[in-house]
């Protein structure tokens, strides 16, 4: 085995079923070297751990953190590395133009794309791209977990940080800096988004109102439903109410969906990462003035207009719960406030207001996933005796979130009569 130097290579490769082949070890060895910039470093040992399982993408098919000693001149060094997986799946998820088509991630590394991005925002290295047996594709990676707090709920000026760097990245391409061209890369994220939503979101009924409910949000069975007061907030009465006047809202508007998305088109465009959840955000211990931000899963890159990543941002981090209950109305400003500020730093001076409109539409059509989400919850609240705190506080939150996704839907409409003199 070249540059392996360890007599027990068969048996580690028995324990690592992740690595299943002398070549796939030869992969491991190139990409260790890289990463020390040692061509003679020569690997003692190593050991494989999946990472996220059972959150991963439909096109992904594992994602490993690899750590192991190697030596070079007599010393020993430890490393870490990251190979992640990505598999063919269904029919859709072959189209180039798909926002998850399955190949990107690995265009996108063999295009060299991610190595000078503007501003400050920067991606992992890839050392290595395996066509492997099984049909798979590996991507041999940089771990650049070290570098980044481990908090689930992150604070407010973390959040606009982020947003600011966001505005930077975009700005540039928004004053001169060109936006690349591969067939590869999404043109249209949120309208192949909600295509796929309204293919995989759950089926959804009209909820039923019951008579002989007061505003005691008791439930089925005659227990008393702790929803807490974020969803009588929401849209007021008992919970069926609550979610009858969310169903209609929702019908409505999706009716309008495929108008909505199209007019984002007239947006400035820019490139964009579309997948800003928090585990994809690597921030710096310190921030000074020349931090850089780290993102992971450039699987949905797209060219989208300027705004609309923010509807990522912070929607599916309040999702999530990485945004507090308390801080989600605050967050909504203080992201698209910073993101302006990082615009503007970047010599963007444009109409701020396009960027609100990308903003505020993407953040409504999170709703085409995520009320047909909060109305199995609803449902499933209200026909069983059990109580369950983690189910009513999952409802209570979602609740405040589809209270912002309504109330940026009417801004959205607003902004459009404004802007483009649309009804």
């Amino acid at each position: 085995m070249k540059n392996m130097g360890s007599a027990n290579e068969q048996e580690q490769l028995g324990q690592n079923s992740i690595l299943q082949s002398t070549e796939d070890v030869e992969y491991l060895v190139r990409s260790v070297q890289k990463l020390l910039e040692e061509p003679d470093a020569v690997i003692q040992s190593w050991k494989a751990e999946p990472l996220n399982p059972g959150l991963l993408n439909f096109t992904t098919s594992g994602i490993y953190r690899i750590r192991g000693m190697a030596t070079i001149v007599g010393a020993s060094l430890s490393w870490s590395l990251i190979l992640k997986c990505i598999r063919p799946d269904s029919a859709e998820k072959e189209d180039v133009t798909y926002h998850n088509y399955w190949k990107r991630e690995a265009e996108i590394f063999s295009s060299g794309l991610l190595d000078h991005l503007p501003g400050r925002i920067i991606a992992p290295r890839c050392f290595a791209i395996q066509d492997r047996p099984d049909q798979t594709i590996g991507l041999w990676m940089e771990d650049v977990s070290g570098h980044s707090k481990c908090n689930h709920v992150w604070p407010l000026d973390d959040w606009g940080w982020i947003a600011e760097r966001i505005g930077e990245f975009h700005g540039a391409y928004l004053t001169g800096t060109s936006l690349p061209q591969q067939e590869w890369i999404c043109p249209y994220w949120l309208k192949s988004w909600v295509r796929g939503c309204r293919q995989y979101a759950p089926s959804i009924q009209e909820p039923k109102l019951e008579s002989g409910r007061g505003d005691d949000d008791t439930g089925a069975r005659g227990r008393h439903i702790g929803v807490g007061d974020s969803v009588r907030y929401a849209c007021g009465g008992s919970k069926q109410e609550q979610a009858h006047s969310i169903w209609q809202w929702f019908n409505q508007y999706s009716g309008q969906m495929d108008k909505v998305i199209n007019s984002l088109d007239p947006l400035p465009r820019v490139l964009s990462h579309q997948d800003l959840a928090q585990g994809n955000i690597f921030m710096p211990s310190e921030r000074l003035d020349d931090s850089v931000l780290t993102l992971i899963d450039w699987q949905f890159m797209s060219i989208s207009g300027v705004g609309e990543e923010l509807g990522k941002l912070f929607g599916v981090n309040a999702s999530f719960g990485h945004i507090t209950a308390e801080d989600i109305f605050a967050a909504k400003e203080e992201v698209f406030n910073r993101y302006v500020h990082g615009l503007r730093t970047a010599g963007w001076m444009g109409d701020e207001r396009l960027a609100r409109y990308g903003y505020c539409v993407a953040v409504a059509a999170r709703s085409m996933w995520e009320v047909p989400e909060w109305l199995k919850w609803v449902e499933q609240s209200c026909t069983t005796s059990d109580i369950n705190e983690e189910l009513d506080q999952k409802i209570s939150t979602r609740a405040r979130i589809i209270t912002i996704q309504k109330e940026m839907s009417s801004e959205a409409a607003e902004l459009a009569h404004t802007l483009f003199n649309q009804e």
